[in-house]
């Protein structure tokens, strides 16, 4: 029975990749930046507490950078993407950096801090550079795979930040698909998907995508 459901979850797991996929394929090319840089923008204060609690990295690299996407969207302002997309990847690496340090993974393991064995604060601040800078590749190169990377950044984030808040207590460690907090992303990221779909990025859905957002400070 454990077989067939496990068989089960991933035809449904692959199904639902194949049905994102074709939607955001259906989007136009801003409304993919849009919903990228919708998450990357609620992903932010994680990068920004990283910051604040280590002394390491710098958000405004980060900020610039998401700011270059929006005035690409509502104003049509190019930016370079290489020298952009680097910075981002750079700040990435410091909380990679620091990620190796705290647990003493190998340079060739980054997978792994980005994954469970370094700290939510960690895990997160990887999550949020890796964002951004994917949201600065949707903006010029309006790939989906790089659209569904940084949903899947969305999630991970939330499942990570779950992970941390389940540890201090009795009970179990939460389901990538059920989590309240996974739940919580996943839903957001259905609500500007839908809002895209139906509205485009007109200055009213932009400003509704960048709604602030409350940092979590209770990650160690």
């Amino acid at each position: 029975m454990d077989e067939e459901r496990d068989r089960g979850r991933i035809a449904g797991f692959l199904e639902e990749e194949r049905r994102m996929t074709r939607r955001l394929d259906g989007l136009a090319p801003a409304g993919r930046a849009a919903l990228a840089a919708s998450v990357a923008h609620r992903l932010l204060p994680h990068f920004r507490v990283f910051h604040e609690r280590t002394g390491c990295g710098d958000p405004l690299v980060l900020h610039g950078a998401l700011d270059g996407v929006w005035d690409l969207l509502e104003h049509g302002t190019a930016f370079d993407i290489v020298t952009v997309g680097t910075a981002c990847l750079d700040q990435a690496f410091v909380a990679v950096d620091f990620g190796h340090r705290l647990t003493g993974t190998s340079v060739g393991e980054t997978w792994r801090v980005a994954n469970g064995a370094a700290t939510p604060l960690v895990e997160n601040a990887v999550h949020a550079a890796w964002a951004v800078a994917s949201a600065c590749h949707v903006a010029v190169h309006s790939g989906v795979l790089e659209t569904r990377h940084c949903l899947r950044y969305g999630r991970d984030a939330a499942l990570a930040s779950a992970l941390h808040r389940r540890s201090a207590t009795t009970h179990p460690a939460p389901d990538a698909h059920t989590d309240p907090l996974v739940e919580r992303e996943t839903r957001r990221q259905l609500r500007d998907l839908e809002l895209l779909e139906h509205s485009g990025p007109t200055t009213h859905v932009l400003t509704t995508l960048r709604q602030p957002v409350q940092p979590d400070r209770s990650q160690p």
